[in-house]
């Protein structure tokens, strides 16, 4: 079977590239420092370089692009450590507008012209999707809708224009479009493992208009998270990667006792082991993205299993990587401290490695 990159999507690493390196370990702390924690002038570049579009119909003026398509700009992203929030702000709103065919949600975002987070984290309901205490009543003369509820784990919402918000109404599930500086939306805002800012909404008597409601149900929103699981994986096998390559570069001079550490038969071992468990994930990468049946609950456990075993697997990297680095391995000063600090992050994004195994021995 052929598993090199067709030529179009030799085209997206490519542009991808060119877009994500020119970011260092010094232009990623000064962007981090600033409100928000990204440049979202960075934000309008990639989407004019069609980073977005790939992800969308061509009803919608998008690309079409495959979910492969998309693994391809994930895990160039994640090979180059960039800190641009392409996943969690570009390919989840998009994905989640192209099912519920709004048209004029996905041009906002494609134009680049509206940032969009999406909401569907709450405090107490660990991993569960569905909406627990996020609740939609109508109005009084039934011409709109309230939202009452908290969220939590909103990524980027201090730049965020739109917010997709999971809520249901009537015991049904439902994903709302809420304009982010809405009166009644209180923010707060913290910093995540990997610099970036998230933050805790809180809603109180928001209006909402009837067509506020996107048209997807809560299977699809299911086989949308799976999805972009998968990115989530392909991210962290780039960065996985990037540590490796750095690792081994960084033993092959670093000396001790008169002699390079990467001689050590200690530290060969260890690193043969990265490059097989290495091996390994993008080998389960591969199965899971060529599975024909893209929906439903058994390919939502797949991929869960999946990200279970990339998840760990990188864990194992990354320490390593900061093992034979030593001290410095952690702080922000190397690209080292970055990577691992962003595969914490997407090893936990909608479920980390236990509760993923769960669901996937429920199927098997």
């Amino acid at each position: 079977m052929d598993f090199d990159l067709s030529e179009t999507q030799r085209l997206f690493q490519a542009t991808t590239e060119r877009f994500a390196s020119t970011v260092d370990v010094a232009t990623r702390l000064s962007i981090r420092s600033l409100d928000g924690s990204y440049d979202k002038s960075r934000w309008q570049e990639l989407t004019e370089l069609g980073l977005l579009s790939i992800g969308a119909s061509t009803e919608f003026d998008g690309l079409d692009g495959s979910l492969t398509d998309l693994s391809v700009i994930a895990e160039t992203l994640g090979f180059n450590n960039a800190l641009d929030p392409w996943l969690e702000n570009g390919a989840f709103p998009v994905r989640l507008g192209n099912i519920a065919t709004d048209d004029a949600l996905l041009k906002a975002i494609l134009d680049g012209s509206q940032l969009v987070s999406v909401a569907f984290a709450e405090q107490n309901n660990r991993y569960e999707l569905f909406p627990g205490n996020t609740i939609i009543t109508t109005r009084d003369d039934g011409s709109g809708y309230y939202l009452n509820g908290e969220k939590h784990f909103v990524l980027t919402a201090a730049l965020a224009d739109i917010l997709l918000v999971t809520a249901q109404f009537n015991g049904e599930f439902g994903i709302y479009s809420v304009a982010a500086n809405s009166d009644g939306v209180d923010t707060h805002y913290y910093r995540l493992a990997d610099g970036s800012q998230a933050a805790a909404l809180t809603f109180k008597q928001v209006e909402l208009s009837i067509d506020t409601r996107l048209s997807i149900d809560f299977e699809q929103f299911q086989d949308v998270i799976a999805e972009i699981n998968v990115l989530c994986c392909s991210e962290i096998l780039g960065l996985s990667q990037l540590l490796l390559n750095e690792t081994i570069s960084y033993v092959k001079e670093r000396e001790q006792f008169g002699t390079t550490i990467g001689s050590f038969q200690s530290i060969q071992h260890g690193l043969v082991d990265c490059y097989s468990a290495l091996e390994q994930m993008r080998s389960l990468l591969f199965r899971t993205l060529l599975l024909e049946d893209k929906s439903g609950e058994k390919w939502r456990a797949n991929v869960m299993g999946a990200k279970a075993f990339i998840g760990e697997n990188a864990h194992l990297i990354a320490h390593k990587a900061v093992q034979y680095h030593g001290a410095m391995g952690i702080t922000d000063e190397v690209s080292i401290g970055h990577a691992m600090k962003r595969i914490m992050l997407l090893s936990r994004l909608f479920g980390d490695v236990a509760n993923n195994l769960k669901h996937y021995a429920r199927s098997t």
